[in-house]
């Protein structure tokens, strides 16, 4: 896991400043459920993802789900503990966020995402 900065195109917003990647199966896995909590502007971002669920976490979170070439696909505000969002079609990453943060953002389907190192 290693963690970028991100913000988005058209808004020039930052989302978030510390990004945690996961890329390997454990990782996945575990996620965010064993973690506390999501600072203001700490993400999760998942690679190889279409559908995210939130069994056995203990907190709400915002997704935004992305294709290949960064471009948003879907947005869900809000994801209470022990659900599961909708498989997206063409989506390649899920970025997890503490709830509220795209709502204080301008970010909409068909924003492009940037990832900074």
């Amino acid at each position: 896991m290693k963690a970028v900065k991100i913000n988005y195109s058209r808004g020039k917003e930052l989302i978030a400043v510390k990004v945690i990647k996961a890329n390997n199966f454990f990782s996945k896995l575990f996620g965010l459920i064993i973690r506390k909590k999501l600072n203001d502007k700490e993400g999760f971002l998942i690679e190889n993802c279409s559908s995210i669920h939130t069994f056995w976490m203990r907190y709400s979170i915002d997704v935004i789900f992305l294709d290949k070439k960064n471009l948003v696909l879907a947005i869900y505000h809000n994801i209470k503990p022990f659900r599961v969002t909708p498989f997206i079609r063409n989506a390649y990453y899920a970025l997890e966020l503490k709830p509220g943060i795209i709502e204080k953002t301008s970010l909409e389907v068909g924003d492009l995402v940037q990832f900074e190192a």
